[in-house]
């Protein structure tokens, strides 16, 4: 459905914002893309709507070449809708009359029941007499959400669809997007610098750094196999050990080449064994994350309470080479 090619970007050539970006998106996929500010995420969805001229390579939307500006009155793909991080709203009209502002007349009864739905999604049907500029900055957001959502786009891109949102808010409209997208077969693209916005609410994530794809894979694979150390720091907590801190701490010899990297999880305590003096501990709502050192290396892992000795003894499940 749509495909990428080659892709760079740039305003001055020795500044560039986007380098050899090659990706392809199948329909009806949700696919997210997580990085640090200025990675290049917000750019990489301006070109995919049209709204940047592309300086190399290809952008193909259902095999046909997207344009950019010079070669549209109006920029943008009509196929697509953008919510970019400006929500773009009318403050003299109502939520309701924002949320339709792209549907035909013709049918009015069809027109209110579509808007109502759309405002279902984002969990705003009882604010839809509201005026945007008497909204939060939460519910502005929903509501340019809401209309690029009514209009049945077939993709739909985000960019940072959920930084104004507070956490409750946040799961429960990740959860209604998701839905939304499965049960209308609406593809979407969306970015984000956060993972918990999207490691169980994608097919695909790609991980950008630089104007670069570091990675792109299912989240499972990322998490699992991360290609380097910057991949797995998106995806939460973890250490890096090298191979005489593994041979050390543990008796595993690994290539000198290759690093271990280990998430919490994969460290338990034991009976007996080398011990570890603990540090602190961080509760985390099911469990605490507790930080431990030997040897002046730091290590994490989590407990169901607080160990009750200053010293422990840990044993390591799993690792991979990085």
């Amino acid at each position: 459905m749509l495909k990428v090619e080659q892709l760079e970007f740039f305003y001055a050539k020795d500044l560039p914002i986007l380098k050899n970006i090659n990706f392809q998106v199948n329909r009806g996929e949700f696919i997210s893309v997580l990085g640090e500010s200025g990675s290049g995420k917000s750019t990489l969805l301006k070109l995919v709507y049209g709204l940047e001229e592309v300086v190399s390579g290809r952008i193909c939307f259902e095999d046909k070449l997207v344009t950019g500006p010079k070669f549209n009155l109006i920029p943008g793909h009509p196929d697509m809708k953008l919510v970019p991080q400006e929500f773009d709203l009318l403050d003299f009209v109502t939520v309701e009359e924002n949320v339709g502002k792209y549907l035909s007349n013709f049918d009015i009864p069809l027109k209110k029941q579509t808007i109502e739905k759309a405002l279902e999604v984002v969990n705003l049907l009882d604010f839809k007499a509201q005026f945007p500029n008497k909204l939060s900055g939460g519910q502005r957001q929903r509501v340019a959400i809401a209309r690029a959502i009514a209009t049945s786009p077939k993709l739909l891109l985000l960019d940072e669809p959920y930084s104004h949102l507070d956490q409750p808010l946040k799961f429960e409209l990740r959860k209604n997007i998701w839905n939304w997208a499965k049960n209308t077969g609406c593809t979407v693209f969306l970015t984000t610098h956060d993972a918990k916005d999207v490691l169980g609410f994608s097919n695909q994530i790609m991980i950008m750094k630089n104007g670069a794809i570091e990675q792109y894979d299912t989240p499972e694979n990322l998490r699992n196999n991360p290609v380097n150390e910057y991949v797995a720091s998106l995806l939460g907590e973890y250490v890096v050990l090298k191979p005489k801190e593994m041979k050390d701490l543990f008796g595993i010899e690994i290539s000198e080449s290759r690093s271990a990297l280990i998430y919490p999880e994969e460290l338990e305590i034991q009976s007996s064994g080398n011990a570890f003096q603990i540090l602190q501990s961080f509760y985390q709502g099911r469990d605490y994350l507790v930080e431990v050192m030997r040897n002046d290396v730091i290590l994490k892992f989590y407990s169901k309470s607080i160990p009750e000795s200053n010293f422990v003894s840990l044993n390591l499940n799993q690792y991979r080479l990085i």
